[in-house]
């Protein structure tokens, strides 16, 4: 057996194929990225308050920000279908909860963004926190990266109808 037939039957073992070639049945993740959300703020919080000491609360807050990161990118992958595949393509309905949550989820960013920027100028003058530590703006330059990724998860999700109850489970 080959290298790379032992890698071939290593992702298949795995299960990373089912992800790969989107062999699952998208879920609406209704909660979820609201969850993400709050404990990449948390993580975002204890960072910044501790940056120019790092200590455990630090790395705590590190870990929550950067697993909620990455769970972020997984909650895009498993929620509602926002890329096609060879074999299934996007449907009417699917393009059309795409295009309107990302166009809802790219104003609520853009307005975000911008109030963010009135507030660090001002922050000074009123003596509130901004980031000083260049690391301090790089996590907040991912930040906005995961609520891009996750907003239109989120929106996409309220938008789907509820599942049908089965009565047989």
């Amino acid at each position: 057996m080959t290298l790379l037939e032992k890698m071939d039957r290593a992702v298949y073992a795995t299960g990373i194929d089912r992800i790969i070639f989107m062999k699952f049945k998208p879920r609406t993740l209704r909660w979820t990225p609201l969850v993400v959300l709050a404990v990449m703020v948390a993580g975002y919080v204890l960072m910044a308050k501790n940056a120019s000491f790092p200590d455990r609360n630090f790395l705590i807050g590190w870990a929550l920000f950067y697993s909620a990161f990455l769970a972020a990118a997984f909650a895009r992958v498993f929620g509602p279908r926002f890329t096609a595949t060879a074999l299934s393509p996007l449907d009417e309905r699917e393009l059309m909860v795409k295009a309107r949550a990302h166009a809802v989820s790219g104003v609520v960013v853009a307005s975000f963004a911008m109030l963010g920027c009135f507030y660090m100028a001002s922050a000074d003058l009123l003596g509130l926190w901004h980031p000083h530590v260049v690391t301090d703006w790089v996590n907040l330059g991912f930040g906005l990266q995961a609520v891009g990724m996750l907003l239109p998860t989120l929106i996409a999700s309220w938008m789907q109808p509820r599942p049908l109850v089965d009565d047989e489970d």
